[in-house]
């Protein structure tokens, strides 16, 4: 499996965040980072890909965002990261 971080596919967006996916099945939530908005992606399930309407709204404290972040990054825009590493992959 040989994925880049630019072949994320952009299906719904939020503030400095969306969510798509890699290929057929690998549902990703992309966070722009950084002072150049440096995507970085981690994996999410497909019932977190459908609700994301719902909880990238959660404020105040917007847990399930940071449960997400918490998640390992897949890949991403930085030096050394472009390539998917499918060692992260989760079942989900």
């Amino acid at each position: 499996m040989s994925i880049r971080y630019t072949d994320y596919v952009r299906m719904k967006t939020g503030q400095y965040q969306s969510v798509g996916k890699f290929g057929d099945d690998i549902y990703v939530f992309e966070m722009l980072t950084g002072i150049t908005d440096t995507a970085e992606y981690h994996q999410i399930s497909k019932e977190e890909f459908d609700s994301f309407e719902v909880w990238s709204e959660e404020a105040p404290e917007y847990p399930k965002t940071y449960e997400i972040l918490a998640r390992p990054v897949l890949c991403s825009g930085y030096l050394g990261k472009a390539y998917l590493d499918p060692s992260l992959l989760r079942d989900m």
